[in-house]
């Protein structure tokens, strides 16, 4: 396999805190990673790593079998879109201009070309956002600002997309249709890793488990093994209330007692 993104001994700390040590782990394309791990396991900071917000301190990362330190800002962001956690709400744009920022890697100078059009409407029509478009920014309840938000990413067209936390403040039918949009970028060949905290929803929809503890990948599952493996410690990460079992198609569930 040719790998999309391949992570390789990561360390970062805040303060002589240690987050991340030898975080370790490859993804190609066709892959939807869920990104888990307890508040402060090193999530959000291994993200803003990869897509070269902050630099590892140790380790490496290379984007597309090359290290990142060679691309250039805009080569990275033809490569790697990114949604944070968090963004300001007080943007003076509309969402449509919002949504337009994701294409400026592609764009000659500060000029949208019909294809930078195609792309927007597109992505804002994916995310159910379209109605919205001439609002600004601001003035959009929060589940409406992350679909604004996705959108952007999705307008990017990068070929590697990583989301922290994307179906924050999204209602549980909107939850569903960012997760599927997502899968469905995946099997057009893209690498989506995203970090969750809804267990049923990435072993709903990710092909993969990446389990982030003691500052390392502890575990690395496929979502189609969780039944099948032999080491169930990965679920005792999160909390010691929680079982697995099936749904009545047969697919993991994880149970709340």
């Amino acid at each position: 396999m040719s790998y999309l993104l391949e992570i390789e001994g990561v360390g970062f700390s805040y303060g002589g805190r240690s987050v991340l040590h030898s975080a370790t782990f490859r993804a190609g394309e066709g892959e939807f990673l869920a990104l888990l791990g307890m508040n402060g396991a090193g999530k959000s900071t291994l993200l803003d790593i990869v897509s070269g917000f902050r630099r590892p301190e140790t380790g490496s990362v290379a984007i597309a079998g090359r290290n990142q330190r060679l691309w250039t800002l805009r080569e990275m962001s033809q490569q790697v879109s990114h949604l944070p956690q968090s963004i300001h709400s007080d943007l003076p744009f509309t969402a449509e201009q919002l949504v337009g920022m994701g294409r400026y890697p592609h764009t000659d100078r500060w000029f949208e070309s019909d294809e930078d059009h195609r792309f927007i409407q597109q992505a804002m029509q994916r995310t159910r956002c379209w109605a919205q478009r001439h609002r600004l920014f601001g003035s959009l309840s929060g589940g409406e600002r992350q679909r604004v938000l996705l959108a952007a990413c999705l307008a990017q067209n990068a070929s590697t997309l990583l989301l922290d936390e994307p179906s924050t403040f999204l209602d549980i039918e909107h939850q569903l249709h960012c997760f599927t949009l997502l899968r469905e970028e995946a099997r057009m060949g893209k690498l989506c890793v995203a970090v969750t905290h809804d267990l049923n929803l990435a072993l709903t929809y990710c092909t993969r488990l990446i389990v982030l503890a003691d500052g390392v990948v502890a575990h690395d599952i496929p979502t189609s093994q969780v039944h099948s493996d032999a080491d169930k410690g990965w679920l005792a990460l999160f909390s010691s209330r929680l079982s697995i079992g099936s749904t009545p198609a047969g697919t993991p569930w994880i149970w709340y007692r």
